[in-house]
């Protein structure tokens, strides 16, 4: 015998869940408006909407906890919106960005996010970091800061605490490496080459990393822009990896197959998209801006669930793995560029 459901019950059944999970996503949603006030204003240009997002929902989460009512719209905002975001976040890049680099430049780059989630893996055991936080830190310093360590989050089911403390420790040390290594490309006197390899190979945000690598010089800046877009694109083949080998001892535990992450194969679909349609500049920077907002929303979400004892109960060795990882990454990428262009 088959049931179907009428219309009214679909009704209600849809007006159910939006009662249910409005109040958390409106949370959400006003703690981005409030941080893209604060940019609008010229308060707080210099840190990403995101970040900014997470940072003013942390200070009002634990000033303030989470009423019970708006934890299923916050849990909305934190996973399946944040998903979404991730896809949305192909549309920034394509194919052609990463084939224009060259085969030799890009065998290095891969080499580089590559020694970069292993050695930064090791460091953390070597440390007692908990697993899934190093797995965090690693994919935000090799790929592209905040958006790697929400997507890396979303694919091994990593806990709230873990994503802000990621997300805190890759912004920290993306804005050091942002300030120092155009100071110290100068100083040296790099090339525009070197200098956008170095910038756009290294550095965490995207954001960041073109800003720094445009700091030489237009060439420069170019070049940096399609490394680090490059990078961004790692972003499939590294999840992949991660999902399989990190969930592996959780099939041990149980006998269910850890689930796929499919969000990727999204991502994956909308830089197929990019690279086929020729979209215009002006609806890309639109897209742009919904991603940002998206991801801001769901870092809200999560922030607002995070306490501050929390995280300070992790202690400094983080902090330290955080350090050493962005000292490698900036140190073999600075090699690198010196062996590709002499």
């Amino acid at each position: 015998m088959i049931t179907t459901i009428s219309p009214r019950q679909q009704a209600l059944g849809f007006g159910h869940f939006i009662t249910r999970n409005a109040f958390g996503v409106v949370i959400a949603v006003g703690i981005t408006g409030l941080a893209a006030l604060l940019h609008h204003l010229g308060l707080a240009t210099t840190i990403g909407l995101p970040i900014l997002s997470i940072l003013i929902a942390m200070v009002i989460g634990n000033a303030i906890p989470a009423p019970k009512a708006s934890l299923p719209g916050l849990q909305i905002a934190s996973r399946p919106l944040l998903r979404f975001g991730i896809i949305l976040l192909g549309l920034q890049v394509t194919l052609g960005d990463m084939l224009a680099l060259g085969l030799l430049p890009l065998v290095a780059l891969v080499a580089l996010v590559m020694g970069t989630m292993g050695f930064t893996v090791w460091v953390g055991r070597l440390l007692g970091v908990e697993k899934s936080l190093t797995v965090l830190i690693a994919s935000g310093t090799s790929i592209c800061g905040a958006s790697a360590v929400l997507a890396t989050a979303s694919t091994i089911s990593a806990k709230d605490e873990d994503v802000a403390y990621g997300v805190a420790m890759v912004t920290l040390f993306g804005s050091v490496a942002m300030t120092l290594l155009p100071m110290t490309s100068a100083y040296l006197n790099f090339g525009p080459m070197v200098h956008g390899f170095w910038t756009g190979g290294t550095i965490h945000e995207v954001a960041q990393a073109v800003a720094a690598a445009f700091q030489h010089d237009e060439d420069a800046g170019t070049v940096g822009t399609m490394v680090k877009l490059a990078r961004v694109l790692m972003l499939v083949p590294v999840l992949l990896l991660v999902g399989a080998l990190f969930n592996k001892g959780h099939q041990d535990a149980s006998s269910k197959r850890a689930p796929f992450p499919m969000f990727v194969l999204g991502f994956m679909a909308m830089v197929g998209v990019n690279s086929v349609l020729d979209i215009p500049a002006d609806l890309r920077a639109h897209f742009a801006t919904l991603t940002a907002c998206i991801l801001a929303t769901s870092l809200a979400a999560i922030g607002f669930q995070t306490r501050f004892p929390a995280l300070l109960a992790r202690g400094p060795r983080p902090l330290v793995l955080a350090a050493v990882s962005c000292c490698f990454v900036s140190g073999a990428g600075l090699l690198l560029a010196l062996a590709l262009f002499p």
